[in-house]
């Protein structure tokens, strides 16, 4: 049976709110009634500022939900982690609180391939509608032998093939939360190209590796290298490093002086055996041992310490799945 559609959805949230206004009325709503913004492509860029000459902050995925706190050509807007950043209006569905509610309450689907595409019709070798890349959500609008018939947050709708996604329910029961499971999405990614800001399976930056990788596993944690220094267990690396386990975050930057304080610049996911992984100019392993082919004098230098963060995991704020993240979960 078909589902349904996603304006249909909002309408019905809406009589059953009480509040009786037309449909059209709900599904164009001035943008000073707005409160959420959702991406409408594959990965958006977040500026520090509005304006094309700023430096990237972040980025955000297709379908996630962020919260708009001005909004303007340019909208400032709140990542599910608590990141903010301005986004090109043209970037982004805005939505009211009814119609955010009508989407994180549709079936979706989780992209699960690093990149794919919805096809115009259930064809791949029909015209595309638009990229994917692994964690966007997409409407669950019906299903062939093959295909998602999907829908974007703006409305497009598509085919995804069967073999690029999952719906969230099913995808979710399958997600693990151990440090083996994590560290086996984290060497997946191996060979990705580093760039600054990034935080999609296209490119990413030290911590934006963190933050796809946990997100891959419907964990949330913070965006940037020095806030993830800051969560779960601090660890003062033993010489031998026999007190890390895998899965512990490493962090490395300038070291503490007598005049100033210890800089996190750079992030990593120790995996076991004096070794890490990381995005440095590309994502790729690193070894603290000098007689290891891996070694890596230069980040052996500069690190810091380490954090323990998986056993916080729903425990403190800052690090949830994302069945309990208030963007993803406002119904």
């Amino acid at each position: 049976m078909k589902i349904l559609p996603f304006k249909s959805a909002v309408a019905a949230l809406i009589v059953a709110a009480g509040l009786q206004t037309t449909v059209c009325a709900a599904q164009t709503a001035p943008a000073d009634t707005a409160t959420w913004a959702v991406p409408v492509s594959s990965v958006v860029n977040l500026r520090q500022a509005g304006d094309y000459g700023m430096e990237m902050e972040t980025q955000a995925l297709l379908g996630m939900p962020m919260k708009i706190l001005k909004n303007d050509h340019w909208t400032r807007v709140m990542t599910p982690e608590g990141d903010t950043g301005y986004v090109l209006s043209s970037a982004v569905r805005k939505m009211t609180d009814a119609e955010m509610r009508a989407w994180n309450a549709a079936p979706q689907i989780m992209v699960t391939a690093f990149q794919a595409f919805v096809y115009s019709k259930p064809d791949a070798k029909s015209l595309r509608v638009a990229d994917v890349v692994a964690s966007c959500r997409l409407r669950l609008l019906d299903k062939s032998k093959a295909f998602y018939h999907v829908a974007l947050p703006d409305e497009r709708e598509g085919y995804l093939p069967m073999t690029a996604g999952l719906p969230v329910e099913k995808w979710r029961k399958g997600v693990k939360h151990d440090a083996k499971s994590i560290i086996a999405t984290g060497l997946s990614l191996s060979g990705i190209t580093y760039h600054w800001a990034g935080t999609s399976t296209k490119a990413m930056d030290c911590s934006g590796f963190v933050r796809t990788t946990f997100l891959m596993h419907d964990i949330t944690l913070p965006r940037n290298a020095s806030q993830q220094a800051r969560i779960g267990e601090h660890i003062d690396i033993a010489p031998d490093f026999s007190n890390l386990e895998p899965g512990d975050l490493v962090f490395f930057g300038r070291k503490a002086t007598d005049d100033k304080p210890a800089h996190v610049s750079h992030v990593g996911i120790y995996i076991g055996g004096k070794k890490f992984i990381h995005s440095l100019a590309w994502v790729h392993v690193s070894s603290f041992s000098p007689d290891d082919p891996e070694y890596d004098e230069y980040d052996l230098n500069r690190l810091l310490w380490a954090q323990r963060v998986l056993p916080s995991l729903n425990k403190i704020p800052e690090l949830t799945t994302n069945d309990r993240n208030e963007f993803y979960n406002f119904k």
